[in-house]
């Protein structure tokens, strides 16, 4: 069973950056964001809102939307990546990911904007949020994605997932990641180090 929130490392404004340097600022999202967060996500491309979401669809329902502002209901948080470009912030990706305590997985979903893709923001955002995911004391982190989407698969492989079949749905796969054996393996590169030094 996973240890109760811990609200430092998982709250505040992280920084990740694209492979050319670029910074992007990730903050959590709040009710007062619900309309630049629509904007955003109307102006993915059809496929990308069909990855992302698994279907098709023009925009989040206004149920789905309030729980996406909603921050902290249910163990729930949505973040947005924002980027500044001449003068403004602009949201370039956007992350929600939810805590189950009783099995300490953590599930997340993710969208990059398309004129980013490719620009490595999507693995950075994956490499916080595992961080996220443990200081909420997450055992698991796993997520789904359409079997047909190379991109997300291939990224999750890379980061480290072990990709299956779904047992609920043939049209979709599933990625995990167990973080415990991941800390286990930190500490012990730790521990040669130390004991080299």
């Amino acid at each position: 069973m996973p240890t109760p929130a811990v609200a430092a490392p998982a709250a505040g404004t992280d920084v990740i950056h694209t492979r050319r340097g670029d910074e992007v600022r990730l903050r959590f999202v709040t009710p007062a964001d619900g309309e630049v967060l629509q904007a955003y996500i109307r102006s993915l491309s059809p496929r990308s809102r069909h990855r992302r979401f698994l279907g098709a669809l023009s925009e989040l329902p206004k149920a789905v939307l309030d729980d996406f502002v909603a921050l902290g209901r249910n163990d729930r948080y949505s973040l947005v990546g924002m980027m500044d470009r001449d003068g403004v912030a602009d949201i370039v990706a956007e992350a929600r990911y939810a805590l189950d305590r009783a099995t300490g997985r953590v599930e997340f979903g993710l969208s990059v904007h398309d004129r980013w893709h490719g620009h490595g923001i999507g693995p950075a955002l994956i490499a916080d949020l595992e961080r996220r995911a443990r200081a909420l004391g997450g055992l698991t982190l796993s997520g789904d994605a359409l079997r047909t989407n190379d991109v997300m698969i291939a990224l999750a492989r890379k980061a480290g997932f072990t990709i299956q079949p779904h047992a609920d749905d043939w049209t979709l796969v599933r990625f995990e990641k167990d973080l415990r054996a991941h800390q286990v393996q930190r500490v012990s590169q730790h521990d040669e180090l130390t004991a080299a030094i």
